[in-house]
């Protein structure tokens, strides 16, 4: 695993072995017919940052992550962080475009007493107004067992 001087991470996987993910705040990097993509790899003795630098060092028989055990630790870390995943598209609060990748920002209150979730795109999630903080919308059980509530 690569992290670079911003703090992203880059796990080298088969080629091929996610081209049906699809998880919020993840990109995959590939080669598609109009795109090229490039990735810096930083030299195997380079092991600390602040620059790009090997977080999990290569070493004999260990130069891919294993693609099934990453993508089941970051959907359920997407879980984790946002809920579940929505049926559908939804549109972003702000561009109000749809995206692929909804990501839960807020609860806007019904008289009803049934709130209507607020998405935002991956782009527009972290410019959510100022004073508002982005929440974890789960289901009520899961909240009161986790003693949100």
């Amino acid at each position: 695993m690569i992290q670079d001087k911003h703090g992203t991470l880059y796990w080298l996987i088969a080629v091929g072995s996610a081209t049906s993910w699809h998880l919020r705040g993840v990109r995959v990097l590939t080669e598609l017919a109009d795109e090229r993509t490039y990735l810096g790899v930083p030299p195997v003795s380079w092991t600390t940052g602040p620059g790009s630098h090997w977080r999990v060092p290569l070493g004999p028989g260990h130069y891919l992550t294993d693609a099934h055990r990453l993508r089941e630790a970051l959907a359920e870390a997407d879980r984790a962080e946002y809920g579940l995943m929505p049926e559908g598209r939804q549109l972003c609060y702000r561009c109000q475009l749809p995206t692929d990748e909804p990501i839960p920002v807020d609860v806007e209150a019904r008289t009803n007493g049934v709130g209507q979730i607020i998405y935002a795109c991956p782009t527009h999630a972290p410019l959510y107004p100022t004073g508002q903080h982005l929440r974890t919308l789960t289901s009520a059980p899961a909240t009161e067992h986790e003693g949100r509530r």
